[in-house]
């Protein structure tokens, strides 16, 4: 008797064992996925198709600087003085003044005054110069854009690059870096020589990029302008001031190319240009212009689309229903019907955060994004729960926007049955990352042969240790947008994608808002920071795979006061360079490439050498490597109290023992 209740009870154990362990592997296998779906719609926007008729050449229609219709645009043309758009973004890029001054005082000298008599006496536009006149560097390129002079053009190129063949070479990089890859330069800088030729897509790229310098801008939209000698320059672009039409540049050719025309406004904050190839008469090219531009004007407009509080997605799951995600900022849209659109909601590792991305055509929004209630995973009670069949009723099988709010009366008290759910919800538990420290593994779920990876924020990517298209990818996906989450202006969007890793991101912010501190009136841009694919434009930019803006861990700064282009010959000019040389390594960022680990001039070969050379040498490249590394790099701890290159800190660690081979210890 004795043993059949042993039995008994060892078969009774056995069961809630057994019961037990199948209850746990059911909670551990339990699916807690929680979708992520969108709720924003873009509008309808209208078409453009109807503007094609001209009569005749080729146009083209460019927002913000991307094409938005092209007409038969097939093959190059000599662009005439179209070409004079080339060398003011070159001179100013340069040698770069604001508006608050005149640039620079030029000094004519005989060589300037024969370019003045050259084309007197071959029927070039011209203004009259004498040897010995001083003009400055604002009315020189007034002379260039109002009276479409020919030999300040030149003029202006040889004072400005030291020889026509050096302006060449230095445009010719210029407008690789910019993506204008149609456009050839001539012999000379004013487009007299038919050399220089191009296609209206690439012209209307280039005059966007006129109008977002502040000075350039100011004087093609000029219709008259006082200089010395020459006297009243009048503006030979007779659209100035119609339909708001703020420049940009004539040009005649003979039959080649006929008369060309370049022309731009503002819709709103974007930007339009219109470019206009080999039109039969100067009256054909101002009406026909002056046409495409009203049919714009009548088809497109900024449209606002999205209001902070607006829900443009959410959260699903069986245990928190529907949780809401709402846009942080407002969103005003310029889009037109044949462009191609996408949306894309991105949240963040930490659930909470996130990007609304809207792509048209090449042109990318971004809104942050917020779920305040968000429950990353069920309790343990919740799991239990769900295994007989419990979920989170939902009654917001239809959450809308503000806009549907204002067209149903009974929304209000939806959404309040709606709050009041997700104030049910039980209180996520989430660890988040302390954004003060450095790195903790994995500091990224790309993949490389690159052995410096597994160092984090120490990171090495140059010419020898490389990274594959695959790691540039997956890294791309991990990074935040700084300007959707701190507002920070990135000045040249189409030079790269404003995202950092969410460590760095915090801490530029911090580093932007102590110098906008500093000096009070004054804030800092960003240029490039994360980029996808290299680029071709010399010693200062590198192929892709090769390029420490792959790292999510670097951004191009500087103080759009001082002037909007990288060039070190302008260092003394800005502060804020200079401040960041001195400060960066307190918030985790070094001076990536100081000129003393440049590896010899930057008119050489590049040179990465095994000592820690980078081979190059930027005021403006910054680099996040945490605030210890920062430090003993700026305070040259491993470099006799000089500031070190990240190379040389690598290899005096041990932590690389080739940098020639890419090696690691």
């Amino acid at each position: 008797m004795k043993k059949r209740t042993k039995i008994v009870f060892i078969s009774i154990g056995s069961l809630i064992v057994a019961i037990f362990t199948c209850l746990t592997i059911k909670i551990l296998t339990i699916d807690t996925s929680m979708a992520v779906e969108i709720k924003y719609e873009l509008p309808n926007f209208n078409n453009l198709e109807d503007i094609y008729e001209i009569s005749g050449g080729e146009y083209a229609i460019a927002i913000d600087g991307n094409p938005v219709t092209v007409k038969e645009n097939i093959t190059t043309r000599p662009t005439a003085s179209t070409a004079k758009m080339i060398l003011g973004l070159a001179v100013m890029k340069k040698k770069p003044f604001d508006l608050s001054s005149s640039g620079k005082t030029i000094v004519v000298d005989q060589d300037m005054y024969d370019k003045y008599t050259y084309y007197v006496n071959n029927g070039g536009s011209n203004t009259v110069v004498n040897v010995g006149e001083e003009i400055s560097q604002y009315d020189a390129l007034a002379s260039v854009f109002l009276a479409s002079s020919n030999n300040m053009a030149d003029s202006l190129a040889i004072w400005a690059f030291g020889s026509m063949d050096d302006y060449h070479t230095y445009a010719t990089e210029m407008l690789s870096e910019l993506g204008i890859l149609n456009t050839t330069i001539g012999p000379d800088a004013s487009g007299f020589d038919p050399g220089t030729t191009s296609t209206p897509e690439d012209l209307a790229k280039i005059g966007f990029y006129l109008l977002k310098d502040p000075v350039l801008k100011e004087i093609v939209g000029k219709k008259s302008h006082d200089v010395p000698v020459a006297g009243t320059l009048n503006n030979t672009n007779q659209l100035i001031g119609s339909n708001d039409i703020i420049g940009i540049k004539t040009g005649w050719i003979g039959d080649i190319s006929g008369y060309c025309l370049v022309v731009g406004y503002m819709e709103g904050n974007h930007i339009i240009t219109v470019a206009l190839l080999n039109s039969p008469s100067r009256e054909n090219s101002f009406s026909d212009t002056l046409n495409i531009v009203n049919k714009i004007q009548e088809s497109i407009e900024e449209i606002n689309t999205i209001s902070t509080g607006d829900i443009v997605g959410y959260y699903d799951s069986w245990w928190a229903g529907k949780v809401a995600i709402k846009a942080n900022s407002d969103l005003k849209l310029l889009g037109w019907g044949e462009a191609e659109k996408s949306t894309e909601l991105i949240m963040n590792d930490d659930g909470e955060t996130g990007i609304l991305k809207i792509t048209i055509a090449d042109t990318v929004y971004e809104v942050s994004v917020a779920a305040d209630d968000y429950n990353k995973e069920p309790s343990l009670a919740e799991k239990i729960w769900h295994l007989f069949g419990w979920s989170k009723e939902d009654n917001t099988t239809e959450i809308e926007t503000d806009h549907d709010k204002e067209e149903s009366p009974n929304d209000e008290e939806v959404d309040a049955n709606f709050q009041e759910e997700q104030e049910e919800s039980q209180t996520e538990e989430v660890v988040q990352r302390d954004s003060k420290q450095s790195s903790q593994p994995p500091f990224t779920n790309a993949v490389s042969s690159n052995c410096t990876i597994k160092y984090g924020n120490l990171m090495l990517i140059n010419l020898n240790f490389t990274v594959e298209d695959s790691f540039i990818a997956t890294r791309r996906n991990e990074l935040v947008s700084i300007s959707a989450r701190y507002g920070i202006v990135e000045g040249n969007p189409y030079n790269g994608d404003n995202l950092l890793d969410e460590e760095a991101a915090v801490h530029i912010n911090d580093m932007i808002n102590d110098y906008k501190s500093t000096y009070p009136g004054h804030t800092m841009e960003t240029r490039s920071c994360f980029r996808s694919v290299g680029t071709k434009c010399g010693r200062l930019c590198m192929a892709t795979g090769t390029s420490d803006h792959h790292t999510g861990l670097t951004c191009d700064l500087l103080d759009p006061a001082y002037g909007t282009s990288l060039d070190t010959d302008t260092y003394e000019q800005h502060i804020e360079w200079q401040w960041l040389k001195e400060n960066s390594y307190k918030y985790g960022f070094i001076d990536r490439f100081p000129v003393m680990w440049a590896g010899g001039p930057m008119s050489e070969p590049i040179n990465v050498d095994e000592n820690g050379s980078t081979g190059l040498f930027e005021t403006w490249h910054y680099r996040y490597v945490g605030i210890q590394a920062a430090t003993e790099i700026a305070t040259g701890k491993y470099n006799n109290g000089e500031y070190d290159s990240l190379e040389h800190y690598l290899k005096a660690r041990g932590l690389v023992n080739n940098l020639k081979a890419g090696t690691c210890e």
